[in-house]
């Protein structure tokens, strides 16, 4: 629940970074076709996190349920109310999983700007040479 928390801590500062920077910035059409996509990918994980908190929530309702139904005798019931926390907590592990995958997506997104970025290039570019110029065995030292 905490890990979850967490998350949408991250992306709530995530979007208003990026709200300050469309806001604050001229933003040419082709950062704003980046941006969009972004929004898009922003709002489905937030949805993402939003049902993965419900369903641990509920779960873990469910569970503390399932322990006060047992403690009073209901096995029953409280054997149903653990299931249905299991049940809770494996859909909330599945939206996770499905949820990283659209984090890794856009991380994707951001990893191929960088490559396309010609000041990138550049800098690649020198730093090979830097690599290069270090790799020159130095002469006899006494």
């Amino acid at each position: 629940m905490i890990n979850f928390g967490n998350r949408y801590s991250l992306l709530a500062g995530l979007i208003r970074n990026l709200h300050d920077t469309v806001i604050n910035e001229n933003v040419s059409t082709d950062d704003s076709a980046r941006f969009f996509a972004q929004i898009a990918s922003l709002r489905q994980r937030l949805r993402l996190i939003a049902i993965i908190q419900t369903c641990g929530a509920l779960a873990f309702i469910l569970n503390l349920s399932a322990m006060i139904s047992l403690y009073f005798g209901m096995e029953a019931i409280g054997s149903w109310l653990f299931f249905s926390s299991i049940i809770l907590m494996v859909a909330a592990m599945v939206q996770f999983t499905v949820e990283i995958q659209i984090a890794n997506s856009a991380l994707d997104v951001h990893l191929s700007d960088l490559e396309k970025h010609q000041q990138w290039q550049d800098y690649l570019t020198s730093s090979k040479r830097g690599i290069k110029r270090s790799q020159k065995p130095s002469g006899p030292q006494d």
